[in-house]
C-alpha cells in the first residue's frame, strides 16, 4: 500500500504552519519506509487532491480553528467531517470533498482511505514562523500518533470528545 503524508498551511502564519512542521518531521522519522512520500503544501482544495493523486492512502496534516477545542488539542477526520467552503468564487478553492468529487470526476485515482490529523491553531494570523507554545507541544504527539497509525495497518485512535486528544 503506498500512502501520502502531505502538510499543509502557511509557513509566516504562526500555527498555520503546524502541519508543515509535522511532514518535515515524519519525513525524517519515515525516511526508511519506500511505501511512504511526504510533501508540503501550502495550498488545499484542487492541489491537494492532486497531490493525493495514484496513492492508495492519504494523510492530510493541518491546522484547524473548530471554536470550541483548546489549542493543541488534536482531531482525526475523514473528509466528510468537514464543512464545505465559504470561497466559492474559484474551483481552486474548493473544500477537500468537492476536490476529491472533482478529481474522481476527472478520472484521477484518488486513495481509498484518506485521514486528516487536524490541530486546534491558537493564532493563525499573527505574521510569524513560530508555533504558539501549546501547538509546538502537539507536533510530537502528532507524530507519534501517525507512526502508530501507519504501523497499526490503518487503526486509528478514537475520536475526540470536547477537550480531549485523540493522540
Amino acid at each position: 500500500m503506498t500512502t501520502i503524508i502531505i502538510g499543509v498551511g502557511n509557513p509566516v502564519l504562526t500555527d498555520d504552519g503546524v502541519g508543515l512542521k509535522v511532514a518535515r518531521e515524519l519525513k525524517r522519522a519515515l525516511s526508511a519506509r519506500k511505501d511512504i512520500e511526504t510533501c508540503e503544501l501550502c495550498a488545499g482544495g484542487l492541489r491537494l487532491a492532486e497531490a493525493m493523486a495514484g496513492y492508495d492512502r492519504a494523510i492530510v496534516i493541518d491546522a484547524i480553528v473548530s471554536q470550541g477545542g483548546p489549542p493543541g488539542s488534536i482531531l482525526v477526520l475523514a473528509p466528510s467531517d468537514l464543512r464545505k467552503t465559504r470561497n466559492t468564487c474559484s474551483s481552486h478553492d474548493a473544500g477537500l470533498a468537492e476536490a476529491l468529487e472533482l478529481a474522481r470526476i476527472a478520472g484521477l485515482q484518488m486513495p481509498k482511505e484518506i485521514t486528516i490529523w487536524a490541530i486546534e491553531a491558537g493564532d493563525v494570523e499573527t505574521f510569524s514562523e513560530r508555533l504558539t507554545e501549546p501547538v509546538a507541544l502537539a507536533v510530537p504527539r502528532v507524530v507519534e500518533g501517525v507512526i502508530r497509525y501507519l504501523a497499526g495497518d490503518g487503526v486509528l485512535p478514537p475520536q475526540r470528545a470536547a477537550g480531549e486528544d485523540v493522540a
